[in-house]
């Protein structure tokens, strides 16, 4: 495998009277992975997803993306970090050595002032796990490539607890299983949120932060899913971002962490001067 590892895990803290669990970011080298438990995504079914090969002196990194405009691209700030560039690929749900679908866009941004990290975004803990890329040349918006629409400012105070959500991406299918080229996406729960903080080191869940359950590690999102879309079922609204595992593996039943979009309609808006 080419590059580094760039897989890191949070440092385990144990309360006095229970262990709760530390995050893990999920970044992986190379495109050529999929989601836990997924199903196949056909042309146009997921036309705001994009795949992102970051990279810098030292190697390559895979992560996932939305666009939320035809010239901006919102995906995580542990994807972003530390890139000098990125690679965009939109429109296409196959990538690797498959190459990509004929309707697929390609862009590239090579100046890292362009990648716009939430400003009190905290690696240790994930906090803020939130950031933007410009792109020199906007997408041509179509069937296969398109925006996403992003959450209402009336849900502001909204956790969407029970809510069926999907989530997509060509992350691992596993912790050690084979891999796939093809996108895939897998539907799933939002948790309680009070359960979720209970779960996780003392500080990770955040109102910025929403979780899934992932049916004892059925369903989950894994390395190479990094700053993927999580959208509500019934009207395909981005609510979330994914950010983190538990460090005890994708399958290991643990909820999933997602950032939660709708916390930061502010932020998009001073970056983009979207009307959000």
């Amino acid at each position: 495998m080419k590059g580094f590892i760039l897989l890191s895990a949070l440092l385990i803290v144990a309360s006095a009277s229970v262990a709760r669990s530390p995050a893990a970011r999920l970044k992986d080298l190379l495109p050529e992975s999929r989601i836990v438990g997924g199903s196949p995504a056909y042309e146009g079914e997921f036309n705001y997803q994009v795949g992102l090969s970051f990279y810098n002196g030292n190697g390559y990194w895979w992560c996932g993306g939305s666009i939320i405009h035809e010239k901006w691209v919102l995906t995580a700030a542990h994807c972003s970090e530390g890139a000098t560039g990125v690679e965009v690929i939109a429109g296409t749900i196959y990538v690797g050595s498959a190459g990509y679908d004929s309707n697929a866009q390609i862009r590239h941004v090579n100046d890292s002032s362009k990648f716009y990290i939430h400003h009190d975004y905290n690696p240790v803990n994930l906090n803020n796990d939130i950031s933007l890329i410009e792109l020199d040349t906007p997408f041509n918006l179509d069937f296969y490539v398109c925006t996403v629409p992003l959450p209402g400012r009336n849900e502001i105070n909204e956790f969407y607890e029970k809510k069926h959500v999907i989530a997509s991406g060509w992350g691992k299918t596993g912790d050690n299983r084979p891999t796939s080229n093809r996108l895939l996406y897998t539907d799933m729960h939002v948790l309680n949120h009070q359960e979720c903080k209970n779960y996780y080191v003392a500080g990770t869940v955040t109102d910025g932060v929403i979780c899934t359950f992932t049916e004892y590690g059925i369903r989950s999102t894994c390395q190479g899913d990094s700053g993927g879309p999580l959208v509500l079922d019934f009207n395909k609204h981005l609510i979330g971002i994914v950010s983190f595992v538990s460090t005890a593996g994708c399958q290991s039943g643990a909820p999933d962490g997602f950032t939660r979009v709708v916390y930061y309609l502010d932020w998009i808006k001073e970056i983009t001067g979207m009307n959000v």
